[in-house]
């Protein structure tokens, strides 16, 4: 009888831990979501709205996903910066990518412009839908490169944000990353010579699309050193990839952020410099650029962190970054 009384005892505490857990979990959510949809040219696309509990703010914010099939609203990475913007009290707009998730269309035939038309769309469909007062865009990683673009088409849009998207052409970031692939799979120097050639035959082969050539060295590379490297690249000649590059290897984000008026915030990770970003050359680019425009409504912060913008120890994001984007955000 003890003993079941000590065992009814103990399930009785668990049921306690449980319950408190899970109102300090529903507490500090606060926010709601609800699925939205909205027209993109003849596109429809799907959406998450964020709203705070505390709507004294009418502030929103769209989100712009980063590349690949990674950019719809179950991407976690995305989540969490939706999830922090509107726990203070800031509106958002989590998009799935055309293509992604529900929304109709496909990115991989799609140029950046094509995808900056979707993020002006998000943006007018975010403010007329909750009746906010101003919106801007924050692009996450490739979304970076989007985000001027968009501003630049449409002065409706408030405020740009920036999260690691290159200021370099797609071109030299692919670059940038490739080499630093190589060097960390152990490549020697000839061997990371020999991956950028292959690279000008990739380009090269994307534009006039005669294959012999890129065939041959495709065939070269199965018996070389670093053939297990060079099988992660495209090798086959009707693949959506060739295309994609056609339309946007030489985009450069500078032609646009020259054209960019409203206020600016922009944040790397210094460890992502060993990785997927030119960084210090995008911070020089961005700097420039907005010198020679005179430029003043900008901030760009570089953070000892990568690509993810996370603390040192685990996949939360940094702390000093979330300070800093929401006192900047305090204008608003």
């Amino acid at each position: 009888m003890l003993l079941k009384l000590i065992i009814m005892k103990k399930q009785f505490l668990t049921l306690i831990i449980l319950v408190l857990c899970f109102t300090k979990l529903v507490q500090s959510q606060n926010y709601k979501t609800e699925e939205t949809s909205f027209k993109s040219d003849s596109l429809t696309l799907f959406a998450d709205i964020y709203t705070p509990n505390k709507t004294g703010k009418k502030i929103g914010i769209a989100l712009i996903q980063g590349s690949g099939d990674s950019g719809d609203r179950t991407n976690l990475w995305s989540q969490s910066f939706a999830k922090i913007l509107a726990e203070n009290g800031y509106y958002v707009l989590l998009p799935d990518k055309r293509g992604c998730g529900k929304s109709e269309g496909n990115w991989k035939n799609s140029s950046f412009f094509d995808l900056s038309l979707d993020a002006v769309a998000s943006v007018h469909h975010l403010k007329n839908k909750m009746n906010l007062d101003a919106v801007g865009v924050m692009g996450l990683s490739q979304g970076g490169f989007i985000a001027p673009i968009a501003a630049s088409s449409d002065t409706s849009i408030q405020f740009v944000i920036d999260i690691v998207g290159a200021a370099v052409t797609l071109e030299e970031q692919i670059i940038h990353e490739v080499t630093n692939s190589a060097m960390k799979k152990g490549l020697e120097p000839n061997e990371i010579k020999e991956v950028l050639e292959l690279h000008v035959l990739m380009k090269q082969y994307a534009f006039d699309q005669k294959w012999e050539s890129l065939e041959k060295r495709f065939a070269e590379l199965d018996s070389s050193s670093w053939s297990e490297f060079a099988n992660t690249f495209p090798s086959s000649k009707d693949i959506w990839v060739w295309n994609w590059i056609k339309l946007n290897i030489d985009f450069n984000p500078m032609n646009y952020w020259k054209k960019v008026n409203q206020d600016v915030f922009v944040a790397y990770g210094s460890k992502d410099q060993n990785d997927n970003m030119p960084v210090y050359e995008s911070v020089y680019r961005l700097q420039k650029g907005f010198r020679l425009k005179n430029k003043e409504n900008y901030q760009i912060k570089v953070y000892e962190t990568g690509h993810a913008m996370y603390e040192d120890d685990r996949a939360e994001i940094r702390k000093e970054f979330i300070i800093d984007l929401l006192s900047w955000l305090e204008k608003y």
